[in-house]
C-alpha cells in the first residue's frame, strides 16, 4: 500500500498483470472511510443534540442514525459512479478493458480522502469535545429558527474548517 503512495505508476503496472482483487480497496481504504466518516457525523450530531430540548434531540437522534446509515451506504455508491463514469469515458476514447478493474483501480482512488480524513477527524473531534453549546429551549427555536444554524455554525472554528479544507484539497491535487 505505501507504494501505492510513494510510485502509483508502477503500483498499478503491477497491480493490472495480476487478478481483480476487489476485496483489498473495498476492506484496507473504502471501508475505513465509511465507518471513519460515518463515526465523525454520529460525534458531530451527537454533540449539536446536547443543545437542544429532549423532545428535539430525539428527533436529531433518529436524524443522525439515518445520516449515519446513509453517509456509510453513500461512500459505496460514489465509488461505484465514479467507476461507471471512469470506465464511460474511457470506453468512448476506445479502451478496452472490464468494470471489474476500473472498480478495483477507483476504489485505491479513495486513499486521499481516507488520509484526509484520518488527519483532519481528530483534530475537529478536539474542538468538538470542547465547545461549550448553550442550551436552546423551544421557545427560543420557535422565535428565531436561525438560532439552530448559528449553533451549528459556531461549532467548529472558520479557521479549522479552512485548514481542513486545504489539507483534503493538498492530499487530493
Amino acid at each position: 500500500m505505501l507504494e501505492l503512495i510513494t510510485n502509483p505508476n508502477e503500483f498499478f503496472s503491477e497491480l493490472k498483470r495480476k487478478d481483480v482483487k476487489i476485496k483489498k480497496p473495498l476492506l484496507a481504504i473504502v471501508l475505513p472511510l465509511a465507518v471513519t466518516l460515518s463515526t465523525y457525523q454520529y460525534i458531530l450530531i451527537n454533540k449539536l443534540s446536547q443543545a437542544f430540548p429532549k423532545e428535539v434531540a430525539q428527533f436529531l437522534t433518529i436524524g443522525a442514525y439515518i445520516g449515519i446509515i446513509s453517509s456509510f451506504i453513500r461512500i459505496f455508491a460514489v465509488w461505484f459512479i465514479v467507476a461507471v463514469m471512469m470506465h464511460g469515458i474511457s470506453s468512448f476514447f476506445n479502451a478496452t478493458g472490464n468494470f471489474r478493474r476500473t472498480f478495483e483501480f477507483t476504489g485505491y482512488g479513495f486513499l486521499p480522502p481516507l488520509i484526509g480524513a484520518i488527519i483532519t477527524i481528530p483534530i475537529s473531534y478536539c474542538y468538538i469535545s470542547q465547545a461549550q453549546l448553550p442550551k436552546i429551549t423551544i421557545n427560543q427555536l420557535v422565535q428565531n429558527p436561525n438560532i439552530a444554524k448559528t449553533l451549528i455554525s459556531g461549532l467548529l472554528p472558520k479557521t479549522l474548517i479552512y485548514s481542513n479544507l486545504l489539507i483534503n484539497l493538498v492530499l487530493t491535487a
